[in-house]
């Protein structure tokens, strides 16, 4: 059974006893099971286009990002890169054999190129069907996952980066003047693995933390780059989740439906990035899961 939600979550998260924040089903009641990867092999797989405004070392730079979650090794949860791709498709389909854990710049806004009138401006879609970015233009990216809300077992994850409005770079130094859609690309803007690091933890299974050191905090400075690497408090989310040699840490209710969840990652006032929680609208015949 397939159920559509859209739902803007509360930017804070409640405090809890560890100093990470693990992801839950929503479910009227409140949160269901913790979402979770059955397997500890990720595919991933990058759109071969990356960042127009960084170029081709944007495809380094993902690598980069994923590989950070690879190193602990008290986790044998393993990103694995599959062969580029043309694709531009977010979502999950049951009936496909090619769904894939997919990294997309979309580099103009959907309301530059949607015909007026078109169904998916009310339904959702136009991502998808002109290659877009659909979310608030303040927003710099959004992981998309597909699970059971049976169990919170994750079947999918797709990160989409905002190109139509920030400028991406992948530097080290210096830090840009200007403004995150002004600002040339050889300088520090808006940090690709400052980025993707972040988003990454989410597709792990992650939320938002408090703690303005961790890489799942909420927000971030323009031209920012700390958040390229894990932090304690991000390590031991993984390690508790996905334990070397041990089951993965799961929690399960008697919900029955599958649901689309992203988090979306955006600019507030200033020089400022916020990140920001955002479940994502399922899209009948598009993302779809598993009951």
């Amino acid at each position: 059974m397939t159920k559509a939600l859209a739902l803007l979550l509360p930017l804070l998260v409640a405090a809890q006893a560890h100093a990470y924040s693990r992801s839950y089903v929503p479910t009227a009641s409140g949160d269901g099971p913790c979402l979770f990867w059955r397997v500890r092999r990720i595919p991933f797989t990058l759109n071969q286009m990356g960042s127009a405004s960084a170029g081709r070392s944007s495809l380094d730079a993902a690598r980069a990002s994923f590989q950070v979650w690879n190193e602990p090794s008290c986790s044998d949860l393993e990103f694995v890169e599959e062969p580029l791709t043309d694709s531009i498709e977010v979502g999950f389909d049951p009936e496909a054999r090619d769904n894939t854990n997919l990294v997309v710049w979309r580099e103009v806004s959907c309301d530059e190129v949607v015909p007026d009138g078109h169904p998916c401006l009310s339904e959702g879609g136009c991502n998808n069907l002109f290659g877009c970015w659909e979310q608030s233009p303040g927003t710099i990216a959004v992981t998309t996952t597909t699970f059971s809300t049976k169990t919170g077992e994750l079947f999918d994850a797709d990160i989409e980066l905002n190109g139509a409005r920030f400028v991406f770079s992948t530097v080290d130094l210096p830090l840009c003047n200007g403004t995150p859609d002004t600002v040339p690309p050889d300088c520090v803007a808006t940090d690709i693995e400052n980025t993707l690091v972040h988003e990454i933890g989410h597709v792990v299974g992650l939320d938002h933390v408090s703690d303005p050191e961790a890489t799942m905090f909420l927000s971030a400075q323009f031209g920012e780059t700390e958040k390229r690497s894990l932090e304690a408090d991000d390590i031991q989310g993984l390690c508790d989740i996905y334990p070397v040699g041990r089951p993965t840490a799961t929690c399960v209710n008697d919900s029955v439906a599958v649901q689309g969840r992203g988090c979306g990652c955006g600019s507030g006032p200033g020089t400022g990035l916020l990140f920001t929680p955002l479940l994502v609208l399922l899209l009948a015949g598009r993302r779809r899961g598993r009951a």
